[in-house]
């Protein structure tokens, strides 16, 4: 009786970890979503965008790195990482394609997500 309930304890801390997990990545992309459009918010009013993208900047290595670091794949986090570093030689440069940059960390981030939710296929 005892091994059954260690079992279904042990269970219980998985689905746990589980869900916590999943609730950090959808809590912290929202707060990068939210720099991303203060970036685009700026960069279409011809606001501070450098402070901006530098704020995103912070905020990626300093808080999303380190809580998702713990669940993901650095790959993935590589990805993100990289289109960030894009944005301000971008900006600089005056490329039109500084929005479908910032379009390109919210896919990656919402691609995080996705790729994290549990999946019957993926037990086999």
């Amino acid at each position: 009786m005892k091994r059954i309930a260690i079992c279904l304890t042990i269970i219980v801390l998985i689905i746990a970890v589980g869900v916590f997990a999943l609730f950090s990545i959808d809590r912290k992309n929202d707060r990068l979503y939210g720099h991303i459009e203060a970036v685009l918010g700026a960069y279409e009013s011809d606001g501070d965008t450098k402070s901006e993208i530098k704020s995103l900047q912070s905020f990626f290595e300093e808080d999303y790195v380190r809580t998702l670091g713990c669940f993901v794949n650095d790959e993935r986090l590589g990805d993100i990482s990289t289109c960030i570093s894009r944005l301000e030689p971008m900006l600089e440069s005056d490329c039109d394609e500084f929005s479908a940059e910032c379009e390109s960390i919210r896919e990656e981030a919402r691609q995080i997500y996705i790729r994290e939710l549990p999946e019957f296929f993926r037990i086999f």
